[in-house]
């Protein structure tokens, strides 16, 4: 990953004010333009990974990138060390200011798209529109905000965080903020909660479920991440949700919950999860089903439309379902199948599987596929409570479907290889949770498995 240190010979606050200035250049060249070939909605790792691969294809032809934010692209995975400050403010950005330039992008910053025109093939930004050839929509997601929340619109300091903005805004009040209420045990409300906790305040996470990550990890691990997190001084509740948020005058004061339990602060981010970012698909006949449907090219049922990411209902691998998975290792390997596909390169989208890869305090912790599916599954498991390690392993008709690693990651990547590749561990089966399992042991078996699966 190169950093995005000025590549012009100015400092980095000189190089964001140019860059801005650049984009905006570019914007009123977008509005003589009126048409690209290549029109991106979404400036995120899918959107990215898109551009980079239609440029490996070969495809010369100028790529308009729309986005409703104003940054340059940045990952959010780290928003959590931006708002704590553990990290330089350029170390978010995915790649250099001149990126754009150099990929001959023009890159339509802080502008919503309204609307799409399948049949004009146009995108609108208000009542501006700009015409494609191909579109790849790569829109991510919005946050979901519970209904029945008392006051949630009545006070300052309620925050989403799944933006650079949100940070914004948080980092601009903390100096006010003693205790912090989060709403939201899963990966977004822990990483806000760690990095808030980094700034010495207090902080509360209030999760509905029985446990913290429902979806990634189960009770055992979820028990030591939960171990982790206190050490950091965050306190977390389960089984108990907000109902109101109290306060006087704008400011808040504590939040109610559903327990009737209130706990003191002056701060609420809501982080209960994102949905899909697709509300703006009425009417354009693209259809969706919990996110934008696609087929292995990841084409729409739109001809010459893709979608990719976090906005995208595509096939898990396990089930062959589709699903939104939205992670951003499937957001890269998507972006990267539809770039090929937009510049005619075919490629073929196998499948995603559902991957984790999480460090709380001093515990790493890897988990593949649906780790708390153990109907009519074999479980294999190992806990060393005194280390904090703890193996899990769901295997169903002899193929592993699920798998879940705490500190003990170092070998985690056979497991995802096999889950993949749905590869008959049934002759080393009794070797997996062993200290030395290796390739060794599933190499020679699985070489015959895939030849003869590719006969």
């Amino acid at each position: 990953m190169k950093l995005p240190v000025a590549s012009y010979g100015e400092s980095s606050v000189e190089s964001v004010i140019l860059f801005k200035v650049r984009s905006l250049n570019r914007f009123i060249k977008m509005k003589n333009s009126k048409k690209f070939k290549y029109v991106i909605i979404g400036n995120s790792f899918a959107a990215l990974f898109a551009v980079e691969s239609i440029r490996k294809s070969g495809a010369k032809e100028t790529i308009a990138v729309i986005s409703d934010e104003t940054e340059h692209t940045y990952s959010r995975a780290m928003l959590h060390e931006y708002v704590a400050d553990m990290v330089n403010d350029n170390f978010i950005y995915l790649r250099d200011f001149d990126y754009y330039q150099k990929m001959n992008v023009t890159p339509i910053l802080g502008s919503r798209v309204s609307k799409i025109d399948s049949k004009t093939k146009k995108v609108y930004i208000g009542k501006e529109s700009i015409g494609f050839e191909k579109l790849l929509i790569s829109s991510g997601g919005v946050p979901f905000i519970p209904p029945g929340i008392t006051g949630l619109n009545e006070f300052e300091n309620v925050f989403t965080f799944t933006k650079k903005k949100d940070a914004d805004k948080i980092k601009a009040v903390l100096k006010n903020v003693n205790s912090i209420a989060i709403l939201g045990g899963g990966l977004i409300g822990l990483q806000c909660a760690e990095g808030l906790a980094h700034t010495g305040k207090k902080v509360t996470v209030v999760e509905l479920a029985d446990n913290i990550l429902p979806i990634a990890l189960d009770d055992e691990a979820a028990k030591i991440a939960r171990q982790e997190l206190h050490k950091q001084g965050i306190e977390i509740i389960t089984k108990d949700t907000i109902v109101n948020i109290n306060g006087s005058a704008g400011k808040i004061n504590s939040v109610t919950l559903k327990s009737e339990k209130k706990i003191p602060c002056q701060m609420v981010v809501i982080a209960v999860g994102v949905k899909p970012n697709i509300e703006f698909l009425n009417g354009s006949g693209i259809k969706t089903d919990r996110g934008i449907l696609v087929n292995s090219n990841m084409e729409t049922n739109i001809k010459n439309i893709y979608a990719a990411g976090d906005c995208t209902a595509a096939k898990e691998i396990l089930t062959g379902k589709t699903m939104p998975i939205p992670i951003i290792p499937l957001a890269s390997q998507q972006g990267m199948t539809v770039g090929c596909n937009m510049a005619g390169k075919k490629k073929e989208y196998k499948g995603g599987l559902s991957l984790n890869a999480l460090q709380f305090g001093g515990a790493q912790i890897i988990s593949y596929g649906f780790i708390r599916d153990e109907a009519n599954g074999e479980i294999l498991k190992k806990l060393d409570e005194k280390q904090g390690i703890y193996k899990k392993i769901i295997i169903k008709k002899n193929k592993i479907t699920g798998a879940v690693f705490v500190r003990a990651i170092e070998r985690a990547g056979i497991f995802r290889y096999l889950i993949e590749n749905k590869v008959d561990i049934g002759k080393y089966k009794d070797k997996l949770l062993e200290p030395d399992f290796n390739w060794a042991h599933v190499q020679n078996e699985t070489r015959d498995q895939l030849f003869l699966r590719s006969q």
